[in-house]
């Protein structure tokens, strides 16, 4: 493993880890123009809120380059508050995606009032792959707390992304309801990168597989290092409370306004919410939605669990996730995972911690 503070290398994994207020940049905008502009074949980008001009220019570059077939698939939605059903995002990305002459590769994926196309993923080449948290926007790639992962030469990765991805543009997709999400199983096949055992995990199509890969890894934890936008699902809420209650080593760092949403006219025990306001737990001085600017959310969704599996991608440990488009990866790999510590770490430290003001 090599090791730049922001920026990890290992064998067929790059990590980048983003935190402007905890003194972490690890030029994401730059990184994935870079990814971007090095396409020497095809390009398949699925984004819920591509607002960037640096990235839409990198696009629009590849796009208008002989030889090379760019292709998007992003969210259409209009401005969306912060609220337990929907994940909160600004309005725009539909004109400055016409603006920099993309609209002819672009596919609005409409999913409906509460669902999102809520993916943040590259396939390039059918070989490498980008993923993360961060949505394409200023906010996103500088403001926000965000981990981003890059798979150089992995194609059997790519390729089940990339199947994911023909399904969004595709004129017949169809977004699954609750009711056929119930019988569904996991979406992807584990695989080897490296030394790290990779299992991709794709919602709504694997009904509740992200959240049972999820609830699997913590049952019977001895360490858990979390960061999370939100955490408002039963079943991981249910996880966490027990081990809570037997003792293990449990930290976490929490955006406040993404728990707040996700708390807001909730029917769920209160006791289930635990870890709010404990000291274990540090809250990001970030601040609630607006649509006036670009936002600085802590908007990692992430866990570590006993120092050698970790839990990362779009996927929100909400109720919701379940209904989104959304993609999450299972890594096992004690190198990555000791990336990932790193990480959390430098944040829980610069954080103020529950029942701190």
């Amino acid at each position: 493993m090599t090791a730049q503070g922001t920026a990890y290398s290992f064998d067929g994994v790059d990590a980048y880890f983003q935190s402007r207020r905890a003194g972490l940049e690890a030029g994401l905008a730059d990184r994935l123009a870079q990814f971007i502009r090095a396409t020497h074949h095809t390009l398949d980008c699925a984004i819920y809120d591509l607002r960037d001009p640096r990235i839409l220019q990198a696009l629009a570059d590849v796009a208008q380059s002989a030889g090379k077939t760019v292709r998007i698939a992003y969210d259409p939605g209009k401005e969306r508050a912060g609220n337990a059903m929907v994940d909160p995002k600004p309005a725009g990305a539909a004109e400055l995606i016409a603006q920099f002459g993309l609209d002819a590769f672009a596919t609005p994926v409409r999913e409906g009032s509460k669902n999102l196309m809520h993916d943040k993923f590259l396939v390039r080449d059918g070989r490498a792959l980008w993923m993360g948290s961060a949505n394409f926007t200023k906010g996103g790639l500088e403001l926000q707390d965000n981990n981003c992962l890059v798979f150089g030469n992995a194609p059997h990765l790519a390729s089940q992304y990339k199947a994911v991805f023909e399904d969004l543009i595709s004129p017949n997709h169809h977004h699954p309801t609750a009711s056929e999400s119930e019988t569904a199983h996991d979406t992807g096949t584990a695989v080897k990168v490296g030394h790290a055992t990779i299992s991709p995990y794709f919602e709504p199509e694997g009904g509740e597989a992200a959240e049972n890969a999820v609830v699997t890894a913590l049952q019977g934890a001895r360490k858990v290092r979390i960061m999370a936008f939100l955490i408002s699902d039963q079943g991981i809420l249910d996880a966490l409370k027990q081990l809570g209650d037997s003792g293990a080593d449990i930290a976490g760092v929490l955006d406040p306004g993404g728990m707040k949403d996700a708390m807001q006219g909730t029917h769920k025990d209160p006791a289930l919410f635990w870890f709010v306001d404990n000291p274990r737990f540090a809250r990001a001085p970030s601040h609630p939605f607006s649509p006036h600017h670009e936002n600085d959310f802590m908007h990692n969704k992430v866990m570590i669990v006993d120092d050698h599996l970790v839990l990362t991608g779009s996927y929100n440990f909400s109720e919701n996730a379940e209904a989104n488009d959304e993609n999450m990866l299972l890594i096992d790999s004690t190198e990555i995972a000791q990336a990932y510590t790193a990480y959390f770490e430098t944040l829980f430290a610069a954080y103020p911690h529950g029942g701190q003001s």
